[in-house]
């Protein structure tokens, strides 16, 4: 399993006692899930392109 699937685990797993959570904490979570959104969205163009299914000859 990689580090990104395992902090996304972690960050589920913490979702289910949000009420248990201080409001800072709760905003915490949401920064960590963004950049884990944004390093997989930065992985994917680098493994893919920009924008793999783009057809330059359909324009």
């Amino acid at each position: 399993m990689d580090l990104w699937s395992m902090a996304f685990d972690d960050m589920n797993a913490l979702d289910g006692q949000a009420d248990e959570m201080t409001v800072d904490q709760r905003l915490k979570l949401a920064e960590v899930k963004a950049l884990l959104s944004i390093s997989q969205e930065l992985s994917r163009i680098h493994h893919q392109g920009i924008n793999p299914e783009y057809d330059s000859s359909a324009g």
